[in-house]
């Protein structure tokens, strides 16, 4: 048992969408659907999402869970945040040829993130400090980037990577609207990268409400797309 985001639309605009929208409706799903993720053009898995936000004392408190498939791989995860996208609560399982090889909690307090992750090797505790602009992204989950968002507006963000020894720093870059097509539909997408010393290590590309059309990890050759547009 275990223990334990624009030239032609700011992200700050963005940010002032999610707020407005979160005060309008006091309890809805955000946003769901499915990716299919490619490596160098070539599909290799899918990822299956939820996205909903509730209220909670203070506040909104917003839920996503994902299930990705990439190859023998099967990941299922848990990430809750708060109003502006900081990590409360991250559970994740990942099983290989079905069988589990790491799970990982994790649990948050104010200015403080703590996960512990378990394999079969033994287990291994971290406590990351915290502040605006932290986002949880966990390795090829793709729909975590709808957080960097709803954080936002900031220069940089603080990653949190469950394992590492201490959180990332990813430096946020408008780009160029461009369209994106998604089951026959052309959507015009606002995009923003996340880059770090070696260059782009996350290029998204967002609807207006901030829902992810696409993903680009051009450092793994890796694309999500959506199957269909977002309703």
């Amino acid at each position: 048992m275990s223990r334990l985001f624009f030239r032609t639309f700011p992200l700050f605009l963005l940010t002032f969408v999610l707020a407005a929208a979160a005060q309008a409706q006091p309890s809805a799903l955000v946003d769901e659907g499915t990716f299919q993720v490619s490596r160098n053009g070539t599909p290799i898995g899918r990822e299956a999402f939820s996205i909903v936000r509730s209220p909670a004392p203070g506040g909104q408190v917003y839920l996503a869970k994902g299930t990705s498939a990439i190859g023998e791989r099967t990941l299922t995860t848990a990430l809750g945040t708060d109003s502006v996208g900081v990590p409360v609560t991250y559970e994740s399982l990942l099983r290989e040829r079905g069988a589990m090889t790491e799970q990982t909690q994790g649990r948050g307090r104010p200015g403080r993130f703590s996960v512990l992750v378990q394999t079969r090797s033994g287990e291994a505790a971290r406590e990351y400090v915290l502040n605006n602009g932290a986002v949880l992204l966990d390795g090829n989950v793709f729909h975590q980037l709808y957080f960097v968002a709803l954080a936002g507006p900031h220069e940089n963000y603080l990653v949190v990577t469950p394992g590492d020894a201490k959180p990332g720093r990813l430096r946020y870059e408008a780009r160029p609207a461009e369209p994106v097509e998604i089951a026959g539909r052309r959507i015009v997408a606002q995009r923003y990268a996340l880059v770090d010393a070696t260059g782009d290590r996350y290029v998204v590309s967002l609807d207006s409400s901030g829902r992810i059309l696409r993903v680009a990890a051009p450092d793994r050759g890796l694309v999500a797309l959506r199957d269909d547009p977002p309703p």
